[in-house]
């Protein structure tokens, strides 16, 4: 994919902004000529930015009445979190071949510093939203180790479009206990030196993400 141009970069940016920090609102449709005014850019730059924003499903766009937040579907959430399952667990494979090396020990300190705070959390009954962020730490350090930005870039998109389902899921009385769990059990892959570990490492992330999944599309019905 070609690179943006800086006027097309800074419309993707300033929008993607306003929405992770919940600053659109769901049901509500925005202009598009409007917001290109609030930056200061022309409509033709700001629209070639609401395209790419429509692929990576932040928005979508509708002729006549400018653009609103995308809702995700249940096809959605299944998609997303098979692509989440393809490089996670690639990551996980990536990291665990190379757990020996100083660099991967480092990383895998990190991660269990991690779930252990995250488990600590969750005993000492924290906020959600602490202990959901370490959750996320836990995957971040595991996909940024393969320092493929490509996958950085998919994991950033897909950790966006879930974090507000992610959330709610954890409202759900065991589901923070069992997430731990299923990390916990990642880690003892990621580190272990039995034959089988590398599959079983990528095995694990894709039984944590069926599981989680599996968990969202209960929720929504």
């Amino acid at each position: 994919m070609s690179r943006f141009k800086p006027l097309q970069e800074k419309a993707y940016e300033y929008l993607k902004d306003k929405i992770a920090r919940g600053e659109l609102e769901y049901g509500k449709f925005y202009s598009e000529t409007k917001m290109a005014s609030e930056i200061g850019i022309s409509r033709t730059p700001f629209k070639d930015a609401l395209v790419r924003l429509m692929q990576d499903r932040y928005i979508d766009i509708v002729p006549s009445k400018g653009f609103c937040l995308h809702v995700l579907s249940l096809q959605d959430i299944t998609n997303t979190y098979q692509s989440r399952t393809a490089v996670e667990g690639f990551c996980a494979f990536f990291l665990h071949t190379r757990r020996k090396e100083s660099e991967a020990v480092a990383v895998i300190r990190a991660i269990e510093r991690d779930l252990e705070q995250m488990e600590q959390a969750i005993r000492d009954g924290a906020p959600l939203s602490e202990i959901l962020d370490l959750d996320l730490d836990f995957h971040r350090r595991i996909v940024e180790f393969s320092g493929n930005d490509e996958l950085i870039k998919l994991y950033e998109s897909h950790n966006h479009q879930l974090y507000d389902i992610a959330m709610k899921t954890f409202e759900l009385e065991d589901r923070p206990a069992n997430a731990a769990k299923e990390h916990r059990e990642i880690l003892r892959n990621l580190v272990s030196d039995d034959e089988n570990a590398a599959a079983d490492t990528y095995m694990s992330v894709m039984k944590h993400m069926d599981n989680t999944k599996d968990t969202v599309i209960k929720l929504m019905g």
